[in-house]
């Protein structure tokens, strides 16, 4: 090849490179409605509900059981019981065979079966080969049905529970979520309260059977099936697999209320190892039903939902005064989430990073949003929300979350219609009605004495007090046979000493 050939496909390539758009001048298409699939839904003779996909993609099966429980449902006194019971119901077998006799099974076959208790549900999961769907399903059942609860998993439980107290305070990031939700919620009530060494002193195996005992029962159960099965011979198998699971139980309780506390204000705790504050900025929230969520959520992102978000411009990039920074309205399906702005700066510029982000908080509640603003921000909230549906699996987990809380089986098409309807006057309006600052709590974790004193300005500082409360010493009762043979032996030491 010549220089000259060479010149000139050069020129060619840079001609041709030019006619490439940046990114900038790109078009996309509207955002489709998400297409629901065709799921089977039914009851079996017990009274569980049932929903089966079928998807040929892979030659794989998964599936979940949602029970309607959870760690809100637990005595205040007993912090901590759900979770450490979804724990042991897997790490402890069943009571036909041994935890091992039962991962050994499960590994052979390159299976999975999990449990877990959370906040207002619990879940027990498995996922298989389609060759192996029959035995994982037995497996699968006898986890959910009949765990064993040995007191060796669960004294396990209870010492890596013990761990993770003695450790809380390790991180700083860990510590400003977790006394923002006591401050929010409360700490005395079940959306605040948090797990103590007295509160697991007080969970007993029976406790732990008692819990699923009166909340695992087929009527309070959903469950689904999805992957490379057929729905008909699925359905006759669960029928028949849960046909002896006939247990009955009264209704579980609602899920307790929120209920609203008087924690605005501005709260610091020392963290002295800490180079950096971490810090929040909120208030109660709403619920996902809420008519005016889809306008929260995008008026949330326009001031802190990413990299071109107002408060990670001008607090972070143009003031260099955070190292992460951003906002989020967290909405709860059945009670109040939470507005939060989060971030984390240099002990020095603690007061100037919340101040900056507050300024923000104040222009989005006098000031009109530009046009190419909210554009954005509304593509990428729904863009972002279309993700639970890119996979038949994760569609069939998002339309049994729905049906579980009582939601609309196309509720993702009705926010996703209602974020494309937003206005900047909208916005305007929901950031007046529903954002107040003078409600806000303020929770900053680092090393106070560099910002103690600024914070002052924007309010009477209160400390929180991070010791944890130790587990109280258990005296040994006295024992008069076992004191006089004690006393015995010291005599007899004691003579013979003096003999020699």
């Amino acid at each position: 090849m010549n220089k000259l050939t060479t010149l000139s496909l050069i020129v060619a390539g840079l001609a041709s490179a030019q006619m490439v758009p940046v990114y900038k001048t790109l078009k996309y298409p509207p955002l489709k409605a998400v297409q629901l699939p065709k799921v089977e839904q039914f009851t079996l003779p017990n009274g569980m509900r049932v929903l089966i996909l079928e998807n040929h993609e892979l030659p794989l099966a998964s599936g979940s059981m949602l029970v309607r429980t959870g760690q809100l449902l637990e005595p205040l006194e007993k912090s901590g019981l759900g979770s450490i019971a979804g724990t042991v119901m897997r790490s402890g077998g069943t009571r036909k065979r041994s935890a091992d006799d039962l991962n050994a099974k499960l590994e052979t076959m390159a299976a999975s079966v999990e449990a877990g208790v959370s906040e207002e549900f619990a879940r027990v999961g498995f996922s298989c080969l389609k060759e192996n769907l029959d035995e994982v399903l037995s497996l699968f059942k006898e986890v959910a049905t009949q765990p064993a609860f040995p007191q060796d998993k669960l004294d396990l439980a209870l010492t890596q529970t013990r761990s993770g107290i003695s450790r809380r305070n390790d991180d700083a990031g860990g510590i400003v979520q977790r006394e923002f939700d006591n401050l929010i919620y409360g700490k005395d009530t079940p959306y605040g309260d948090t797990v103590e060494y007295a509160t697991i002193a007080n969970i007993k195996r029976a406790d732990l059977v008692a819990f699923h005992d009166r909340y695992f029962f087929p009527a309070n159960v959903m469950m689904s099936v999805q992957g490379d099965i057929d729905t008909a011979e699925v359905k006759a198998k669960l029928t028949a697999l849960f046909a002896d699971w006939t247990v009955q139980r009264p209704a579980p309780p609602a899920f307790p209320a929120v209920t609203a506390q008087r924690a605005a204000g501005v709260y610091i705790a020392d963290k002295p190892d800490s180079e950096q504050t971490f810090f929040k900025i909120g208030q109660l929230g709403g619920k996902l039903s809420d008519k005016d969520y889809p306008v929260l959520d995008v008026m949330a992102d326009i001031l802190g939902g990413g990299f071109s978000s107002r408060l990670f411009q001008k607090v972070r990039s143009d003031a260099g005064l955070a190292y992460s920074i951003g906002s989020d309205w967290r909405p709860g399906y059945l009670h109040e989430g939470t507005f939060v702005i989060q971030g984390s700066t240099n002990a020095d510029t603690t007061e100037q990073a919340i101040a900056a982000s507050l300024k923000e908080v104040k222009r989005m509640r006098e000031e009109l949003v530009g046009p190419t603003e909210l554009d954005a921000a509304k593509q990428r909230v729904a863009n972002s929300f279309v993700f639970n549906f890119d996979s038949p699996a994760k569609t069939l987990g998002r339309m049994m979350t729905y049906q579980y809380y009582g939601y609309p089986a196309d509720f993702i098409n009705q926010y996703k219609d209602a974020v494309q309807k937003v206005t900047a006057t909208e916005i305007l309006r929901v950031a007046k009605e529903y954002i107040k600052p003078e409600a806000f709590t303020i929770v900053a974790v680092g090393q106070t004495e560099k910002f103690k004193d600024k914070l002052g300005a924007m309010g009477a500082v209160k400390t929180l007090d991070l010791t944890i409360p130790q587990p109280k010493a258990e005296a040994a009762k006295a024992d008069s046979s076992s004191l006089a043979a004690g006393k015995a032996a010291l005599d007899k030491i004691a003579a013979a000493v003096g003999g020699k």
